[in-house]
């Protein structure tokens, strides 16, 4: 038995995401959850109050990895806004790491049908992620007219990619990201990478 201080919360939470995206969120448990982790429900008391306390780590955790540390990493990248949204328009293409990604989020999208947490949580997710977009497009001189349908465009399409499976080759991805590119963020003012 592993002791009850060598795992995180971050831990127990990356184990709720595995049973969230494998089960659902019914069957996020302590009791299912220690036996995953072959551990006492000791253990999950001493980083948790409540299964309560557990689900709302998971949409913080999904919060900051999901949106905020994507945004941060592109800003931090140093490139223009419209090279930034040609960033973000690649991320649902990175491999495992995208599709681990992806089915995080569509276990939250479907807790969040019938759950007001989460549905806020989704809901704050989405318009800061828009607001990002919106804010490059606006940035890169697109009007403001253009600005608000374009971003919600980009980002239909990005989730749509990253809930999709596709046979598709990288080669083939990156070349239909790049026809969309050129549909989505308008052709005159795409800048080199």
């Amino acid at each position: 038995m592993t002791s009850r201080t060598s795992l995180t919360r971050e831990d127990w939470i990356h184990a709720a995401q595995h049973v969230l995206v494998k089960s659902g969120v019914d069957a996020v448990r302590v009791d299912t959850l220690a036996k995953e982790l072959k551990i006492t429900r000791g253990s999950f008391y001493y980083h948790f109050k409540s299964r309560g306390e557990l689900l709302e780590g998971i949409l913080g955790n999904w919060r900051a990895r999901a949106t905020e540390d994507v945004i941060l990493h592109l800003r931090n990248a140093h490139s223009s806004p419209l090279q930034q949204l040609q960033r973000l328009l690649e991320l649902p293409s990175h491999g495992q790491t995208a599709r681990d990604a992806a089915a995080i989020e569509l276990g939250i999208r479907a807790w969040a049908r019938r759950d007001k947490q989460a549905r806020l949580a989704i809901d704050e997710v989405d318009s800061h992620r828009l607001s990002y977009i919106e804010g490059l497009l606006l940035q890169a001189d697109v009007p403001q007219s253009e600005a608000e349908d374009r971003a919600y465009l980009i980002y239909a399409y990005q989730l749509t990619l990253s809930l999709l499976h596709s046979e598709d080759t990288p080669q083939q991805r990156m070349e239909r990201n790049s026809r969309m590119s050129n549909i989505l963020i308008p052709v005159r003012q795409i800048e080199p990478a």
